[in-house]
């Protein structure tokens, strides 16, 4: 591959092919049109501004994948799994938040490919088993909730155990690989979003809005090579610095490039990260999220949740209406799934009136 001409569609599927892999997910994902939404958009604007200062906006649905009620780390986990099952893991010992869609996702998998999951559940201690934490207590889960400060100390402890027992332990958090899954599986959905924006008369500029983390760097890097002008905007759901995003996605793409062997990486800047809609912490949704919430639902019959969609909805409403959307190019929305948290939230959303 030469980094004068654009990597080939081929070339870019011969490389994905070479990864392990465990397959789980049902693809390729819809795109959709979005007319109610974008006319529920066009009537909320306030300052004269009609339907065609709002730009055509296509939804990934990437909520469909299947496993699990679905979302875009059914993508990811297929390269995470290919490469814990290659490495002779099992168990998989895992980390993360009350809230999680990739704790879910890690159930679920390791059904799927017979491992044993013991789930650290951080945080929360004393909240009922509903949304993702309760999908996967019935998806065979070890569920132990902790304070996260003990998190790691816990996760070490089983491994010890577990290696002393004679069994292969794999820690999910913080593992190269897993890192990276989602760049992987992104650079491969970039595969079918070229033909379905074609399909959809996009031919020129698109602009890919998501979620902050791997999927969107992902799609990124395949417009990089494959020399697409496709913009990245990617809202952070969680508190935090456009920096140190940023700085992960130029990491991650260098990675994932080499191991791909594609001749171009991303350079800082090249995803915009949107630090205006992350709400007051992780987890907590706000006035903004209901409010998209209730829209995409009304116009559209689209549910996203208060934790990661609802905030990257709230995100491309409030960017609109602020004229910081360009109305000429068509938005590709990435729908990621999270559907299980409105259920965690189900008094806020029913008493909600705007």
């Amino acid at each position: 591959m030469t980094s004068n001409v654009p990597v080939s569609r081929a070339e870019i599927a011969n490389a994905i092919s070479r990864l392990a892999r465990f397959k789980l997910s049902h693809l390729c994902t819809r795109l959709e049109e979005a007319h109610g939404l974008r006319a529920a958009i066009a009537e909320s604007l306030t300052d004269g501004r009609s339907l065609n200062d709002v730009p055509r906006i296509l939804i990934k649905r990437d909520d469909t994948t299947g496993l699990a009620f679905g979302g875009n780390k059914g993508r990811h986990f297929e390269f995470a799994i290919g490469h814990i099952l290659a490495g002779g893991y099992d168990t998989v010992i895992n980390i993360n938040d009350y809230h999680s869609n990739q704790a879910r996702f890690a159930a679920a998998a390791c059904a799927k490919a017979g491992l044993r999951y013991i789930l650290i559940s951080t945080d929360k201690v004393d909240r009922p088993l509903t949304g993702n934490l309760l999908l996967c207590k019935l998806l065979g889960a070890e569920i132990h909730r902790v304070p996260a400060s003990y998190s790691q100390t816990i996760a070490d402890k089983f491994r010890s155990e577990l290696e002393a027992a004679g069994s292969k332990p794999f820690i999910l958090h913080g593992d190269p690989v897993t890192d990276l899954m989602g760049t992987f599986a992104f650079v491969e959905t970039g595969l079918e979003l070229e033909r379905q924006l074609s399909d959809a008369g996009v031919d020129g500029p698109a602009h890919m809005w998501g979620l902050s983390g791997r999927s969107i760097v992902g799609l990124k890097l395949y417009a990089r090579n494959r020399g697409l002008d496709w913009k990245a905007t990617a809202v952070l759901y969680s508190p935090g610095e456009a920096a140190s995003q940023d700085e992960d996605a130029t990491r991650r793409s260098v990675a994932v490039s080499r191991a791909l062997g594609l001749p171009l990486a991303l350079e800082p800047g090249d995803v915009q990260v949107l630090t205006g809609y992350a709400g007051p912490e992780y987890g907590v949704p706000f006035e903004g999220v209901f409010e998209a919430i209730h829209l995409a639902g009304r116009a559209e019959g689209l549910v996203l949740d208060p934790n990661y969609t609802g905030k990257s909805m709230a995100g491309l409403i409030g960017e609109i209406r602020a004229s910081r959307v360009d109305p000429r190019t068509p938005v590709v929305f990435i729908h990621s799934g999270g559907l299980p948290q409105v259920f965690a939230f189900a008094d806020e959303l029913s008493e909600w009136e705007g």
